[in-house]
């Protein structure tokens, strides 16, 4: 998911938002565009910072497109490069610059609340791993040695828990080899289709993740959709734009078949109707509603701001669900190994008795 993706190649998402938010603001002020981006230049504390700049604007000086100089530095992604040139090419560069400051603003917003949500379970399942990875190193080869001057026979859970403890080293070497096979097929298939289409669509199938990756990517898409149509881009080429900006795969995918079906006359409700599993019966009808009435533009600013402020509702929620059911799974796992390694005791105990 992309909120998690705090910076690429170096610039954080707080930068970004500081660049394109100042630029717009200077621009939007009367200055010329050589003017203000060199008061960007000479704003920057950091020399990376402002070595970064100034590559872009040397670049921009050589004959490039501004959203081509800001793709040769490697530090911007698809989105960003995109809208800048939905701007310059649409002459609505200020738009396309606000555009970006308010996304930006937004995504370090929805990182703080996820961080916020996930901060405390997180440390949750720290102590709790270490807490279990200390009882079955150090405390169930204590009971091991007990046990097997007593004799007799063990209950299966006990033995099964003494096996775990015996080979705790070998899970824990087969895990971190499942990690980096893991990690080297992303760098080596990472930008295959088989790949990104068996991935994404795992992803879209975990529960609570998957929502709130299709609610990201919905909210994404209407404000985009919002700005090219807005711009007086036809919805034919905004499909083919976006294609480009959001590389997520299946909404990427679902792009190409909207524009196929533009393209043999049908209408965009009815191509958005055959991934309904990705943007919801509601957004569909209102896109339907927005064509009939021809105020789709106006729609999808509607939506793009609902489903915004849905994200974040979904995000609060997050850690109000993550936390008890986190307590509730890691107080089984302990309740499960003290019972496995005590239950030989209650039966010596009850023998005694009889």
């Amino acid at each position: 998911m992309e909120i998690l993706t705090k910076h690429s190649q170096g610039i954080t998402d707080k930068k970004k938002y500081l660049f394109f938010s100042q630029l717009y603001s200077l621009l939007h002020a009367g200055l010329s565009f050589s003017r203000s981006f060199n008061l960007l230049i000479d704003g920057q504390k950091k020399k990376k910072d402002s070595d970064l700049m100034k590559r872009i604007y040397t670049h921009i000086i050589e004959g490039s497109e501004f959203w081509q100089s800001m793709q040769m530095t490697a530090a911007f992604t698809a989105l960003d490069c995109g809208v800048i040139r939905i701007g310059e090419e649409t002459g609505k560069l200020e738009q396309s610059l606000l555009f970006l400051s308010d996304y930006y603003q937004k995504k370090n917003e929805q990182r703080r609340m996820l961080i916020g949500a996930l901060s405390y379970p997180l440390i949750i399942v720290i102590v709790a791993l270490l807490v279990l990875s200390f009882m079955i190193t150090v405390v169930i080869p204590m009971f091991e040695q007990i046990y097997t001057r007593m004799g007799g026979n063990l209950p299966g859970i006990t033995q099964l828990m003494l096996k775990l403890s015996a080979n705790f080293p070998v899970v824990l070497t087969v895990l971190g080899l499942l990690t980096l096979i893991l990690i080297g097929t992303k760098l080596i298939y990472g930008e295959r289709e088989e790949y990104r289409r068996f991935t994404t669509g795992l992803l879209l199938r975990i529960p609570l993740i998957g929502q709130l990756i299709r609610i990201h990517h919905q909210a994404q898409f209407c404000k985009l959709l919002y700005l090219l149509v807005s711009s007086e881009v036809s919805l034919l080429s905004s499909l083919n734009m976006l294609t480009s900006i959001i590389r997520f795969y299946p909404y990427s995918r679902s792009f190409k078949t909207m524009a196929q079906g533009l393209r043999r006359g049908e209408t965009f409700s009815d191509n958005m109707a055959r991934f309904e599993d990705l943007y919801g019966n509601k957004l569909i009808t209102l896109i339907r509603v927005g064509e009939e009435t021809n105020s789709l533009d106006q729609m999808l600013l509607n939506q793009s701001k609902d489903i915004t402020d849905e994200l974040e509702h979904e995000l609060k929620q997050l850690g109000n669900i993550l936390e008890p059911v986190l307590i509730l799974v890691i107080g089984a796992i302990v309740a499960f190994i003290l019972i496995a390694m005590y239950m030989p005791m209650f039966q010596l105990g009850q023998n005694f008795n009889g």
